[in-house]
């Protein structure tokens, strides 16, 4: 049977839902390009559900940037 994974125990971990959500998809990308370039055959779980897993168990470091932190490309371009 499948695991159900309660949006409470989610935002337990990442308050905003959505943010959740990107964190996991950045980490599934990470694990299945390490699982391309390991040429490893059958795995047991999807890497969505490895990353999910990973971000339950505390396992998983990101840092949120705001906006105004985030430098001007456009203009650092024009210079």
């Amino acid at each position: 049977m499948k695991d159900v994974v309660l949006i409470e125990r989610l935002t337990s971990v990442i308050p905003n839902k959505y943010e959740a959500v990107r964190v996991i998809a950045k980490e599934a990308r990470r694990i299945n390009a390490l699982l391309i370039r390991s040429a490893q055959g059958e795995i047991e779980e999807k890497p969505t559900i490895m990353a999910l897993r990973r971000l339950l168990e505390d396992k998983v470091k990101y840092q949120f940037v705001e906006p105004d932190e985030v430098p001007d490309l456009e203009a650092e371009e024009n210079e």
